[in-house]
């Protein structure tokens, strides 16, 4: 396993998460049709939504995505941390629910 959609997706029935891993889901559907325009306003969308921890990835990324593709690896990057700490935080013994694997992915997804 290396999908952290998968790891979401263990976790659907808390709202939150389930929101996160449709706005996932609708990136890699714009990114993968190739309708950049759709994404980068998409993109857009989501940097005014989760405003406050944008502010936060932007002071620790500082690099910011010049082209199409960079702007979508690093909001799919955006969105992985922001899935593990919601998880994290909304999901009560959270560790039982998940592989050794599993668990991996998601200390990795909250060290990005």
């Amino acid at each position: 396993m290396n999908d952290y959609l998968d790891v979401l997706e263990k976790f659907k029935d808390v709202k939150d998460i389930l929101d996160l891993y449709n706005e996932v889901l609708l990136l890699r559907e714009y990114h993968n049709a190739r309708l950049y325009q759709e994404m980068m306003e998409y993109i857009d969308h989501l940097a005014s939504k989760y405003w406050i921890e944008k502010v936060a990835w932007n002071l620790r990324n500082t690099q910011q995505p010049i082209t199409c593709e960079q702007a979508y690896i690093n909001a799919e990057t955006f969105l992985c941390e922001k899935g593990a700490k919601l998880i994290v935080s909304k999901v009560i013994d959270y560790k039982s629910y998940l592989s050794a694997e599993e668990l991996k992915l998601l200390d990795a997804m909250l060290a990005l």
